[in-house]
């Protein structure tokens, strides 16, 4: 504002400037015809003249300097609406293509999974201590969810379906006190149960019913072992972070961090359609069919 002012005052001088001139050349006259008054007249503008010649000046300097301050500012303004218009191309651009690398994986995974399958959407995660729940929603027309189907990503298994409600459904997640699946780690062969434990402060899993005598080490891959005709074989799990020994037990205590990072998930394959059966000579190491899954000879 100060600086209006500051050229209101300017073109005020201006326009004093401009009635002097007028007057002088309504005065000013040949000097063989100028009277005692034309050149007393002379005489007084001329230092008045000059000033206000100068204050024309700053007024033409403030007024240039006026118009390209608001010209930066509004050019600013410009540049910093595109900036903010190309920030979020890119970042529309980024999600799509991590939208569109996750899609591929999980096709890829449907190649890999001999059964029926349908894309659901993530719509919420729900945590307690005892239950652990993600909500899916299927966009596909005419897929009946029921319970105790496997849901899968492409980083391994996520968990079953626990109830459904057209296209909504609650799964039930690996880590899940209540959630059981027939694993294997393939590099002893040892087959075993692998139950959620319902840990409030993190994901954990933990293996049942394999022997002491078995070479379970951290850092081995879990698998699923195809068995029981619920979930696909072969599809990752977790990996050992932990194993315990104890004199008091036949068995020893495998934990498992499961391989899907639950509170990352976007997108799941419900598997429809119960797998085929695995090799009937497949993981029998080590067990008594009769006494259930996951239980030694």
């Amino acid at each position: 504002m100060s600086l209006i002012r500051r050229a209101k005052s300017l073109l005020i001088g201006a326009a004093l400037l401009l009635v002097l001139s007028l007057v002088l050349r309504w005065s000013v006259k040949a000097p063989d015809k100028q009277t005692l008054l034309d050149r007393v007249v002379v005489r007084l503008a001329a230092p008045l003249q000059g000033v206000v010649a100068g204050l024309f000046g700053r007024v033409s300097s403030v007024w240039t300097g006026y118009v390209a301050v608001i010209g930066v500012q509004q050019e600013n303004q410009v540049l910093r609406r595109q900036n903010a218009e190309l920030r979020a191309q890119l970042a529309s651009q980024s999600a799509l293509a991590l939208r569109a690398q996750r899609l591929e994986r999980l096709l890829d995974l449907r190649a890999q999974v001999l059964a029926d399958t349908a894309v659901a959407q993530v719509i919420s995660i729900e945590t307690s201590r005892q239950f652990r729940v993600v909500r899916v929603r299927i966009d596909r027309g005419g897929v009946e969810m029921k319970p105790g189907m496997p849901v899968i990503a492409a980083e391994g298994v996520v968990g079953r379906v626990a109830r459904a409600v057209g296209p909504y459904a609650d799964v039930q997640l690996l880590t899940d006190a209540r959630s059981a699946v027939d694993v294997v780690i393939p590099r002893s062969e040892s087959r075993g149960v692998m139950k959620g434990t319902g840990s409030d402060h993190r994901y954990v899993c933990r293996v049942e019913y394999v022997l002491k005598k078995e070479q379970i080490e951290v850092g081995q891959d879990v698998l699923t072992s195809g068995l029981g005709g619920s979930f696909p074989r072969d599809l990752p799990v977790g990996k050992v972070v932990a194993v315990r020994r104890s004199d008091a037990s036949l068995y020893q205590e495998i934990e498992v961090e499961p391989s899907v990072s639950f509170g990352h998930l976007r997108e799941v394959l419900i598997v429809l359609s119960p797998p085929p059966p695995p090799d009937p000579d497949a993981g029998k190491r080590g067990f008594e069919s009769a006494r259930g899954p996951g239980v030694p000879r």
